[in-house]
């Protein structure tokens, strides 16, 4: 090599070194920067004896470890979204004064004074009032397990339009990248950009990722359904309202079909909402209005049996309805006795009246007795408040678990991908021993550069 070609040389690994610090410095500066991927610069060596050359930089990712991430963001999200939907349920079945196992044990008692003194009016007003308070009692469970539900499919909405415009950004960003990689240098800020955007999807929905070598990408919908293609085109969900539940339900539309998707959404936010909703909440739900209706049936046929103080009997003491769906939600004191104790039936034949009170011991007994699902009214509220208690302890479980897991994936990550401003600043000093080297050779070169004109002279 002449002396001019190691002049060359020198000069191209000086800018390769400084190309490679400026990495290393942006690295380190970037050390708490949310999303960021650690960069390594790319030196070439030049053909034989001709030096190295800087040929951009490339992060340090593991494809693998990066899919994992996806995973783990779903299943962070699925299980925080249901733990958090659910915990209405502690609200509303709460061990708290005037909760509705309060008000069913009220209105036991008031119907054991009843049944001693069936003639006093105090007790009969007892027993309405005490009616009264436990038909509000279920009303207002009914009303919050339902405004809850509304809650969840409102934010179903949002976060399926917080789906939309990740993937749209995506589609977005794979052209960009596109465009800026098509002189072979990669577009790392892009493409950390998008990774982050990858990531908003997947704490919402189950994703795949394909990439091709065009930095186009391809994101299935749990890996079947697609929401962006590698021709940068992104694909809208939808949601669908349902008009008799107010349920909403998400679809994406294929060919001009809407395809229902819920059943895909087995992680991600939103599935964790739709399994709370159509789960925990709705077996809440049931149990409840099955509970309001058992009760109101036993107490009702009892209640028609008996005569109020008036001679007149076949009169029910609560309304439900005539099915146990939204029972809770009707329940009320019925209007044959509303605001008239005296049409309370405490005796079983108009000729005990007014002292008769085998009726009233008949409802009084109801405390003790099985409804219609097998168990007492207040062995059938335990085994609500019990049920939903598990449903709750389950899903505060698979949070905590899968955010540990998440936790345990982002430490692997950042071991490839993260910045360590200690290795950073070891990097800095071999370059800098690189630069300086490079330096020496040129000054040598200069030197002897320097030998052969002095020759001539």
């Amino acid at each position: 090599m002449s002396v001019y070609g190691i002049l060359n040389s020198g000069r191209t690994g000086m800018a390769a070194h400084t190309y490679a610090t400026s990495v290393t410095a942006q690295n380190a500066e970037n050390s708490a920067t949310v999303g960021y991927t650690r960069r390594m610069a790319r030196l070439e060596n030049i053909a034989p004896n001709a030096g190295v050359r800087a040929e951009g930089s490339r992060r340090v990712i593991d494809p693998f470890l990066s899919q994992r991430m996806l995973g783990g963001g779903s299943d962070a999200g699925y299980g925080t979204a249901k733990s958090s939907a659910l915990g209405v349920l502690d609200e509303v079945l709460a061990d708290a004064p005037g909760n509705l196992g309060e008000r069913i044990g009220a209105f036991e008692g008031s119907l054991v004074e009843f049944s001693a003194y069936p003639a006093d009016p105090s007790a009969r007003a007892s027993v309405l009032q005490s009616a009264e308070n436990l038909a509000r009692a279920f009303n207002d469970a009914a009303d919050r397990l339902f405004a809850a539900r509304a809650e969840i499919n409102d934010r179903a909405v949002l976060e399926v339009s917080a789906v939309n415009e990740a993937s749209a950004r995506i589609a977005s960003l794979g052209k960009e990248i596109a465009r800026a990689e098509l002189g072979g240098r990669e577009a790392s800020d892009l493409r950390d950009l998008r990774d982050q955007e990858l990531q908003t999807l997947a704490e919402r929905v189950p994703i795949d990722i394909y990439e091709n070598d065009r930095g186009g990408m391809t994101v299935l919908l749990a890996g079947s359904v697609a929401l962006v293609d590698e021709d940068h085109m992104s694909y809208a969900l939808e949601t669908t309202v349902d008009p008799g539940t107010g349920d909403v339900s998400i679809q994406r539309r294929e060919s001009g079909v809407l395809r229902d998707v819920g059943g895909m959404l087995t992680s991600g936010s939103i599935g964790g909402l739709l399994d709370a909703r159509d789960g925990g909440l709705r077996d809440a739900q049931d149990r409840l209005d099955t509970l309001a209706f058992d009760l109101a049936s036993a107490y009702n046929t009892a209640h028609s049996a008996g005569f109020g103080l008036d001679g007149a009997n076949g009169r029910s003491l609560f309304e439900v309805g005539a099915t146990a769906p939204g029972a809770a939600g009707r329940f009320a004191v019925s209007a044959d006795v509303s605001g008239q104790p005296d049409r309370l039936a405490a005796a079983s034949a108009a000729t005990d009246i007014p002292g008769g009170n085998d009726a009233a011991l008949v409802l009084t007994g109801l405390a003790e007795a099985n409804l219609a699902g097998g168990s007492t009214p207040t062995g059938t509220f335990a085994a609500l408040v019990g049920s939903a208690g598990a449903s709750l302890r389950a899903a505060a479980d698979g949070a905590d678990a899968a955010s540990a897991a998440l936790d345990q994936v982002r430490a692997l990550r950042d071991n490839v991908s993260g910045v360590s401003t200690d290795e950073e600043m070891i990097n800095l000093m071999e370059l800098q021993r690189g630069y300086q080297a490079t330096l020496r050779v040129i000054q040598t070169a200069d030197e002897m550069l320097e030998g052969i004109i002095n020759l001539k002279r």
